[in-house]
């Protein structure tokens, strides 16, 4: 795996419990994390992945659940950050 990303997710705190169960039953073919950022109130989503396309398509699953999640409970407080990507490979130690 060499394309890391990440995208964060404001407002959406206290939904941690329900989003981390919508990542681990949605199958991916890359390796998807939730990390709280407590002091900010964000939730960071990541991914690693093979390729950038790899990695999107993830990301475009994931986050038509989590609207979709979010409409059926009638919340518009959700603030999806931009996916932003690295490359592994070439990141800095």
């Amino acid at each position: 795996m060499g394309i890391f990303a990440c995208r964060d997710v404001s407002n959406a705190f206290e939904w941690m419990t329900p989003l981390r169960e919508i990542v681990e039953s949605t199958p991916f073919h890359c390796k998807v994390l939730l990390h709280p950022e407590r002091i900010v109130g964000l939730i960071r989503i990541e991914y690693e992945g093979h390729n950038e396309q790899e990695v999107a398509e993830c990301d475009l699953k994931l986050t038509s659940k989590i609207i979709s999640f979010f409409e059926t409970k009638g919340t518009n407080k959700l603030v999806l950050l931009p996916l932003e990507f690295a490359d592994i490979a070439h990141t800095p130690a």
